[in-house]
């Protein structure tokens, strides 16, 4: 504990003794009321628990204008929302995702020589039954949303789209400020890449905010677990995400009637001003298994495949 705090418990310890005291002569009382050693130290314990949990366990915001929030309502710590522009909604809306009225993303141009998707993870931890430790935090790759992303790379790569995979992990070791730490590797990566056209933030979604079992469909005649797209209202292009998140919902219940996910809107920004091609894709929960997920990943790239395609 450092020195400033323990003056403060000092002296917080003393008056309250000293209080106690005056309270006790005054009331004319044959007792004392004078605090036994073993009550300052009750005392002293409690106070530095509550200085810990105010401060030196907690980190400070490193960035008054970042607009962010984790994406599930996992027990565990979040991204500071200090300094937001817009509030948060205790439901998210959900969009209607066959909407023909939605217009499709504007054409580009794209080098099929040079890398065309970025995938990275704000939480590359995220993990899927049976990979549980740490609620459902793990380090090793295996049984993450960082191999979903090895699926999702390698099945673009088989139809001839270059991808950079990232597999920085942003939320480790502190999930704090996860969005501050992925936002400076997708700008690294995207002045580095200037060809890139779609960027995927890949993570999972939590069990207890999708009710509490895992979610999958058929396709196929193959359990797969089911994705959502979230979009950002908070950032300037979110028009323009939600016409290529729907373009990418329309084109999954055509190829595969059944597995095309909802689109979550949310009040916050999740760095998708970087690109109107930015997906936050949640590849099934923690209640699915890795299989369903890897699985959901295979059919997803076909998407993104044709998707791309249309777009040239």
């Amino acid at each position: 504990m450092k020195g400033k705090q323990l003056l403060t418990l000092g002296i917080a310890v003393f008056v309250i003794t000293a209080m106690v005291t005056v309270r006790g002569m005054e009331n004319g009382s044959d007792r004392n009321f004078q605090l036994t050693e073993a009550d300052v130290g009750k005392m002293c314990l409690s106070g530095a628990l509550m200085v810990g949990s105010r401060g030196a366990d907690r980190e400070e915001p490193s960035d008054k204008q970042q607009q962010e929030t984790e994406t599930s309502n996992e027990t565990e710590s979040t991204d500071s929302t200090e300094g937001q522009e817009v509030p948060a909604t205790e439901t998210p809306a959900v969009v209607d995702t066959q909407d023909p009225d939605n217009p499709s993303p504007q054409t580009i141009n794209i080098d099929n020589s040079k890398p065309v998707v970025i995938i990275y993870h704000t939480h590359a931890t995220e993990s899927y039954q049976p990979a549980s430790a740490g609620n459902f935090h793990v380090l090793q790759e295996e049984g993450t949303v960082r191999e979903v992303g090895d699926v999702l790379t390698r099945e673009l790569e088989k139809q001839g789209i270059q991808v950079v995979h990232d597999k920085t992990m942003h939320d480790n070791p502190s999930y704090n400020q996860s969005y501050s730490r992925s936002l400076e590797t997708i700008n690294n990566l995207l002045g580095q890449y200037k060809n890139v056209a779609v960027v995927i933030d890949l993570h999972r979604d939590a069990a207890g905010y999708s009710g509490g079992s895992g979610k999958t469909t058929i396709v196929n005649g193959e359990t797969v677990a089911k994705y959502n797209l979230v979009v950002g209202n908070g950032n300037a292009n979110a028009d323009k995400l939600k016409i290529f998140a729907n373009t990418v919902n329309r084109k999954a219940e055509e190829m595969y009637p059944g597995y095309g996910g909802k689109i979550i809107e949310k009040a916050y920004k999740f760095n998708q001003y970087v690109s109107d091609y930015h997906l936050l894709l949640e590849v099934g929960n923690n209640e699915n298994n890795i299989r369903e997920s890897d699985a959901s990943a295979k059919y997803f790239a076909n998407v993104i495949a044709a998707v791309i395609k249309d777009m040239q």
